[in-house]
């Protein structure tokens, strides 16, 4: 992972931003690597891949991607930030069409956001392109654990599902079956465990997890029904 001080100290120097704005973003944003990031940081090559940030924000994690990666995000001051870090950044609205201009990556990192689209599926569907062959969809979103689990999470103020920000609730099984109707095979289901706490969540089961990510690609067979499903929805329409 890169240094949060290095970062700190390029931030000032070269931040667009009044000093006042610039150190609250280091506040907030670079304090520490986000737990989930430092879990995906952990368990795959990220550090050394090309990886599009879908919803990048002031570049918390992308700033610790490998060579090639890029963000994205409609955030204009986020933007901004983000250049200033030498960081490769496009201003986009993911709600609306977007061209990558042929750009592959090797990972896609998708976290907190899917909640707050108005058309999820079709995002996941303009992604596609930006896949390098084999490449990995890595989606964390926040989930409706089971209802003891979001008893004891509301009782403690500590459940990201009902953010007013969001849009939709999902479940493990609701976002796999959006990953599917947007072509692509879920691999695996894991709870982001950063490594400093793997020893004391060892036994947290997704189901009693308040966020997961998905681990998916791309999948030839069931994009081809899903193509044929959009088809004949056309035609009822």
């Amino acid at each position: 992972m890169r240094d949060l001080d290095e970062i700190r100290r390029t931030a000032r120097e070269k931040s667009p931003l009044g000093a006042d704005r610039t150190g609250e973003i280091l506040d907030v944003y670079f304090r520490r690597v986000p737990l989930r990031a430092q879990y995906a940081l952990a368990k795959f090559p990220l550090a050394t891949s090309a990886v599009l940030d879908v919803g990048c924000a002031y570049g918390t994690s992308l700033a610790h991607f490998g060579k090639g990666s890029m963000g994205l995000d409609n955030n204009p001051e986020a933007v901004a930030f983000c250049e200033a870090l030498g960081l490769e950044v496009e201003d986009v609205d993911v709600d609306e069409e977007f061209n990558l201009g042929g750009r592959k990556f090797d990972y896609v990192w998708v976290s907190d956001i899917l909640e707050h689209l108005d058309a999820p599926r079709l995002f996941l569907r303009r992604l596609i392109p930006a896949f390098a062959p084999a490449g990995t969809l890595l989606l964390q979103t926040s989930v409706l654990p089971i209802w003891l689990a979001r008893r004891v999470l509301r009782a403690q103020r500590k459940q990201p599902f009902d953010a007013d920000v969001h849009y939709h609730q999902w479940t493990k099984e609701t976002t796999a079956h959006l990953l599917a109707r947007a072509g692509y095979r879920v691999q695996r289901v894991v709870v982001p465990r950063p490594p400093s706490l793997q020893t004391v969540s060892v036994f947290l089961r997704p189901a009693f997890a308040p966020r997961l990510i998905f681990v998916a690609s791309p999948d030839e067979a069931i994009l081809r029904t899903v193509e044929r499903s959009e088809n004949r929805n056309r035609r009822v329409a």
